[in-house]
C-alpha cells in the first residue's frame, strides 16, 4: 500500500511538473521575442551610424540582444540569408518557437543586407513592429494558458494516480 501512495505521489508530481514545463515555455517564447526586438532595434541604429558590413553589425547586434546562438563570425564566404537560414534552424528548442515563428524570422532576414540604407531602415521598422505583435500574442497566452498548464498538470497527474490507487 504504502508503495501505492509513494507511486501515485510522483505521479502527481510528474503531472504537476509537466505543467509547470509547458508554462515555462511560454515564458521562453516571450523572452525570444523581446530579444529578438532588441537585436532589430540595435542593428537599425548600427545601421544608421555605422558603415560595416551586414554580418559584422549582425554580430555585433546578436551579442548585445543577446542572441548568443545567431553566429555571423568567419562566414562572410558565404551569401548572408544563408547564413540567417541556418541560424534559424539552430536556435535552440527551449524557445519553443513553431514553424510560424520561424518562417516569419527566414521572411526577415532574406531581406537584410540587400538594399540601401534606407530602405534596410524601413525593413527594420516593418519587422520591429511584427515581432511587437509577436511579443504581444505570447503575453497573451501567458495570461491566458500559464495558469491553465499548471493547473491542468495537477490534475491530470492526480487523476491518473487516483487511478491507480
Amino acid at each position: 500500500m504504502a508503495l501505492k501512495i509513494l507511486g501515485g505521489f510522483l505521479i502527481v508530481l510528474s503531472g504537476t511538473m509537466a505543467g509547470f514545463m509547458y508554462s515555462k515555455k511560454l515564458f521562453m517564447k516571450r523572452e525570444f521575442y523581446k530579444r529578438i526586438i532588441n537585436f532589430t532595434s540595435s542593428l537599425s541604429v548600427q545601421l544608421r551610424y555605422s558603415t560595416a558590413d551586414i554580418f559584422t553589425l549582425s554580430s555585433l547586434c546578436a551579442e548585445a540582444a543577446p542572441l548568443d546562438f545567431f553566429n555571423f563570425i568567419n562566414k562572410k564566404s558565404l551569401p548572408f540569408y544563408s547564413v540567417w537560414q541556418k541560424n534559424i534552424e539552430e536556435i535552440p528548442g527551449k524557445f519553443s518557437l513553431n514553424k510560424k515563428d520561424k518562417q516569419l524570422l527566414l521572411e526577415f532576414g532574406e531581406q537584410l543586407g540587400k538594399t540601401d540604407v534606407d530602405g534596410q531602415l524601413k525593413h527594420l521598422e516593418l519587422y520591429e513592429q511584427i515581432f511587437k505583435k509577436q511579443l504581444e500574442n505570447a503575453e497573451s497566452e501567458i495570461k491566458n494558458k500559464s495558469k491553465l498548464y499548471k493547473t491542468m498538470g495537477f490534475f491530470v497527474g492526480t487523476a491518473v494516480a487516483l487511478m491507480i490507487i
